[in-house]
């Protein structure tokens, strides 16, 4: 049985795009969502999201620059930013 180069192809694909995702609500009951993907080339692509106890925007930066920091080390550098700027706000 001959294997399919178009499933071995795509399997290899997922295996090497790496992405990872945090949604969390605060205390405030603002909510963040941060998303880190790395892409084809390598390069590193971000967002910061921050919103309202209501899903109003507070804050959405889709190009945000962790300079010379990995996936784990870019997540846990915009998680800290989204929990400061959503715990500034006065809500809930």
């Amino acid at each position: 049985m001959t294997a399919n180069p178009a499933i071995h192809d795509e399997r290899e694909t997922a295996m090497t795009e790496r992405h990872e995702k945090h949604k969390e609500t605060l205390s405030n009951g603002c909510k963040i969502e941060v998303r880190a993907e790395i892409l084809g080339d390598g390069s590193l692509k971000m967002f910061i999201g921050v919103y309202r106890p209501d899903g109003s925007v507070i804050e959405e930066d889709e190009h945000p620059s962790p300079h010379l920091l990995d996936l784990e080390g870019a997540m846990d550098w915009a998680i800290d930013i989204a929990k400061g700027i959503g715990n500034k706000q006065h809500t809930l």
